[in-house]
This record gives C-alpha cells, structure tokens and sequence, in this order.
C-alpha cells in the first residue's frame, strides 16, 4: 500500500496546456523539443490546407501545421499576439503546431485522464487521446501521432523537401 501512495508523483505526466479558439489541448512535453513565436512561413504548393508551409528554424526546415484548421477552427482575422508554434517530435521527425496561446504546464497522473466521451468519437477526434481533468478545467489531450495521416505525411515529407530551398532562399533575403 505505501508503494501506491509513494508512486502517484512519479507516475504524473507533465503536459503543455495550449488554446484553440475557447477550447484547451494538452500535448505530453516529452514531444515537444520547443515553443517559439510565429516565423515567416513559406507555402509549400498543393499541401493539404491545414499545412501552412514550411519555416526555417536555426538551419533546419520544419513543416508548420495550422491546428486551428486542421479541428475546424475558426482563424482570427488578424494574427494574435500570443500565437506560438510549437515545436514537437512526429515520428521522428520535427513539425511545428500553430496554436493561439500557450497557457501552461500542467502535470496529470492516470487518474487524471479519461478516454473521450462516445460523444465525441468520430472524424473530429480521432485526434483526441483522452480528457484530462485538473480541478473543474477538462483539458483535451492530443494524440500527436494521428494530426497527420500516412498519406499526408508522405505528401508533406515530398513537399517539403521541393521547397526547403525556397524557404532557405527567403530567410537568406
């Protein structure tokens, strides 16, 4: 019993709380490698239209994906001033997540975090891990691995690859 008790702060798991519209997400930090503010983004032709383009961050270039278009989200008319990318591990690879806000960091244990409600299982959450709940905030939790599909990466990885060069051409102006 005191092995239970003893283990319920290392079994938490720490996540970066984000905003989309009035909705919070959550992303577990291990994926994530940093949070930086928005950079020029250069488009990348044909990409589906929640890939923005590409950034070149420090020398390395990095597909951006908009989150709020991606969920269906209304886009404001104007970019917000706490905008953020944020950037995470994909399968070994780096992408940057556009998000409105970056609000916190939040550490959940199991007992913290549900699976998704039947009511929202469908198209718009096969991106949703599970719900996390910290006092009366419910926080949805994202599952990283499917915001793109094999076919999408596949797209974006031959994509990116054709305009890597634009966009270390653009950042060299």
């Amino acid at each position: 019993m005191a092995n239970i008790v003893n283990k319920t702060e290392d079994d938490k798991i720490k996540f970066a709380v984000f905003s989309i519209g009035a909705v919070d997400f959550a992303l577990d930090i291990m994926r994530i490698k940093e949070i930086v503010k928005p950079l020029k983004i250069t488009t990348i032709p044909k990409a589906p239209r929640f890939i923005e383009g590409v950034i070149n961050l420090r020398g390395n270039i990095i597909p951006i994906v908009d989150l709020r278009k991606r969920f269906g989200v209304k886009i404001p008319e104007s970019p917000l001033s706490s905008e953020r990318i944020i950037i995470a591990k994909l399968n070994g690879k780096t992408i940057g997540l556009i998000v409105d806000l970056v609000t916190d960091v939040l550490s959940m244990g199991k007992s913290d975090i549900s699976p998704p409600p039947e009511i929202v299982k469908g198209i718009s959450s096969q991106f949703i891990k599970g719900l996390g709940k910290v006092g009366s905030r419910l926080i949805l939790l994202i599952d990283l691995d499917k915001i793109l599909t094999v076919s999408e990466r596949i797209s974006l990885k031959s994509s990116s690859s054709d305009s890597a060069h634009q966009a270390q051409d653009a950042e060299g102006e």
